[in-house]
């Protein structure tokens, strides 16, 4: 198999997203959240305005929204997929994917929103009816902007916008 087949199963195979966020305090904030994928280059996460990390994204999207000249590196959040301990004969070598996002809040009534939820329904099962019916759930969307892929020992990989394309070897100095 092929280092991007490799990589693709293991993106397909994961459905819960380590999430670190900055505060306005500059505060580091990291959780697990449940997340979809939307096409190559774009997740969505759905997450509860009670939860940190939801404030945290709720400021970032609106870093994202002031015009500027100069770039910001406000509106960047980090993921991280993992795979499982249990499948992980040796922890130094665990698979896992590094992802920098850049992040956007999806507007209630917002065409995308039906097809986030229609993709929730899919992945999850009954509970996202449940959730559907709560007032304090947000979907953001995350816009994969560059990332790295480690599959074991000396195999690790870097890539600009889709994961496990265009695969570039990381190298050490």
């Amino acid at each position: 198999m092929s280092v991007e087949s490799a990589c693709q199963k293991f993106v397909q195979s994961r459905k819960s997203l380590v999430l670190s966020t900055l505060s306005q305090e500059g505060e580091l904030e990291t959780s697990v959240v449940p997340f979809v994928k939307l096409n190559q280059t774009d997740w969505a996460i759905w997450v509860s305005e009670l939860s940190t990390h939801t404030q945290n994204l709720r400021f970032l999207t609106q870093q994202n929204n002031l015009k500027s000249e100069v770039p910001k590196p406000a509106g960047l959040v980090s993921g991280l997929l993992l795979a499982d301990e249990s499948d992980t004969p040796e922890m130094f070598a665990r698979e896992r994917m590094s992802v920098q996002f850049k992040v956007f809040q999806v507007e209630k009534g917002a065409e995308v929103e039906e097809v986030i939820y229609r993709q929730f329904s899919e992945n999850f099962g009954e509970v996202v009816g449940v959730l559907k019916t709560l007032p304090d759930f947000h979907f953001f969307k995350l816009e994969i902007i560059w990332g790295r892929y480690i599959k074991g020992f000396g195999a690790a990989y870097s890539f600009d916008g889709p994961p496990c394309q265009n695969l570039e070897v990381v190298k050490g100095k």
